[in-house]
């Protein structure tokens, strides 16, 4: 099978590998599209820790990493699986710690890092449902939003889910900011939600704010406009000032809290996308090629798109092609 496989500081090769063998409690998955998430891409190929930008990655990068999100179908399974057959359709919510990662053919998964998918959602849907579980689980740091109005700063890819899953949980009033027009725009036009930019006047306070940037302005902007509870689900870049203001008036503001997903967790993904028809295919702006994924990566970094997907059986080939839709 082929895999990408990230060398150095803007360096990186496709490599022909054997298709892994699946151990027990695991599945192989033959990979049908996936995504990149946009940190991670800049990151890893840049030279930079995502956590510690001080710092370089251990290159060579383990091969398909840090390639996590994707969909695909059940190839293979070991012993002890119980809730996965051959032939089911899937999406993955977690990447196991240092195994090869999803920008390859193939990848063995632990059964419960899986989402079972119904025939209702496509491939193009799926693809990104890890990004949606880390989403939701951040959104449920709030407690019931129903009637609660939100400020989401931030209009990547996690904002642009965050602003339609508060919306189909009941927050009476949803806004999303961010300091890109064209992103503002975007957002305006799919009609998903009401988008602003920063440097727009806000005249109201909100309930809640749910920061996807991570960059300590932006979050400091966010808690200016909230009453009650702010979450950062964006890693958390420089220091924020928390008054004694804040702290009297009980003033909530709180780091995205990483669990492992239950089954409750499973059947709200799909009931989101599924029955409440979550939009998740907007976030897919941009099809690109491997085979030139310093280019997508590129894209990302100037924001001309929101996501580049791959589609793994044909997109390792030089003669892909690829397919600007944003």
């Amino acid at each position: 099978m082929k895999a990408l496989q990230i060398l150095g500081k803007d360096a990186f090769t496709i490599i022909d590998t054997k298709i892994p063998k699946v151990k027990d409690f695991q599945v192989l998955v033959e990979l049908k599209i996936v995504s990149t998430c946009p940190r991670w891409d800049i990151n890893m190929l840049g030279g930079r820790n995502m956590f510690d930008y001080s710092l370089a990655p251990a290159y060579p990068l383990q091969y398909g990493f840090p390639g996590h999100e994707m969909a695909g179908v059940v190839k293979t399974i070991g012993s002890g699986i119980r809730s996965l057959k051959v032939g089911d359709r899937v999406a993955a919510l977690e990447h196991n710690g240092d195994a090869p990662g999803a920008y390859s053919q193939y990848v063995c998964f632990r059964e419960e890092d899986l989402l079972k998918l119904p025939d209702a959602i496509s491939y193009k849907q799926a693809v990104s449902f890890e990004l949606l579980k880390c989403v939701m689980i951040g959104m449920q740091q709030f407690g019931d939003i129903k009637g609660k109005s939100i400020l989401i700063s931030g209009l990547g890819p996690a904002g642009i889910l965050a602003i339609q899953m508060a919306k189909l949980w009941g927050a009476s009033r949803v806004v999303g900011m961010d300091l890109s027009e064209e992103r503002v725009q975007f957002v305006n036009d799919l009609g998903i939600g009401e988008a602003k930019l920063v440097s727009d006047q806000l005249e109201e306070k909100f309930d809640l704010g749910y920061d996807c940037v991570g960059a300590a302005p932006s979050v400091q902007n966010v808690m200016s406009f909230v009453r009650d509870h702010v979450v950062i689900f964006g890693v958390l870049r420089g220091e924020l000032r928390y008054s004694d203001q804040l702290w009297f008036s009980g003033f909530k503001l709180e780091s995205y809290r990483y669990r492992p997903t239950t089954p409750r967790d499973h059947a709200l993904l799909i009931d989101l996308v599924a029955n409440k028809r979550l939009n998740m295919e907007c976030i897919q702006t941009y099809h690109g090629s491997f085979v030139k994924y310093d280019e997508a990566v590129q894209l990302l970094r100037e924001q001309k798109a929101i996501k580049v997907y791959f589609y793994p059986e044909t997109d390792f080939e030089p003669a892909a092609e690829e397919e600007r839709s944003l």
